[in-house]
């Protein structure tokens, strides 16, 4: 992501998982996609796991920033996991229906698939987008706290480089909904909206990234057609 890697100091450290936080329309979901694009665009393999958003949907949106998920995803490049349509109770579009949860047993389901979608493809990346659209499927918060951690400990075994989408209220000063995510996470990501001499603008914090010396101050930054793209 332009700009992302100098206050980084570098990059994210391989094998880092990331929480990407922040209120409604911060850019969290194409902060993430931008990461999964830049891997696929390099020749690694990735992992998408959308439990908020159907598929097809999200491609759509994120064609109009001149990225084709979809080529990726029929070239076996692109693995997709969808819990949305699960949820919905509908089938899956995608192309892997041996990757999607019983609704039943999403909880017992989900780190089998994505432990099993890592090996199977060698997947490098992956995106889990989000954890509250998770939880409205697990139920009790003891229940989500033991599917993150079985989820975070898959993904450190495994070595790949994740970014986790979480959601919070904007203001309120919290780094993720449900209080445990941060502390699993090797790295935090806050996106914000901030109203400045009468206008909108987002912003981007590295609040923590284990590994590196990063800049902690937000900056700027803007979604543009090439996608996000800091402006200090």
């Amino acid at each position: 992501v332009e700009g992302l890697d100098r206050i980084l100091g570098g990059g994210v450290p391989r094998g880092s998982s990331v929480l990407v936080t922040g209120g409604t329309g911060t850019g969290k979901t194409t902060l993430s996609m931008q990461f999964l694009m830049e891997g696929l665009q390099n020749g690694e393999n990735c992992l998408l796991v959308t439990c908020e958003e159907e598929p097809r949907r999200l491609y759509m949106e994120m064609k109009q920033l001149g990225w084709d998920f979809e080529k990726f995803e029929k070239d076996g490049r692109l693995i997709v996991i969808d819990a949305a349509s699960t949820k919905a109770g509908m089938p899956t579009a995608t192309t892997y229906k041996d990757f999607q949860p019983r609704s039943a047993n999403i909880d017992m389901d989900l780190v089998v698939l994505i432990g099993k979608a890592i090996r199977e493809y060698n997947v490098k990346r992956v995106v889990l987008d989000s954890v509250p659209a998770l939880a409205l499927r697990v139920g009790k918060p003891e229940a989500l706290r033991e599917l993150l951690f079985r989820v975070y400990s898959m993904l450190e075994r495994f070595d790949c480089t994740s970014f986790v989408v979480t959601e919070i209220p904007e203001g309120e000063g919290f780094l993720s909904r449900y209080g445990v995510e941060e502390f699993l996470s090797s790295g935090v990501i806050k996106l914000s909206l901030q109203k400045e001499g009468g206008k909108w603008v987002r912003k981007i914090q590295v609040v923590k990234m284990r590994g590196t010396s990063h800049d902690l101050n937000e900056h700027v930054f803007e979604i543009t057609k090439e996608g996000i793209k800091l402006k200090d």
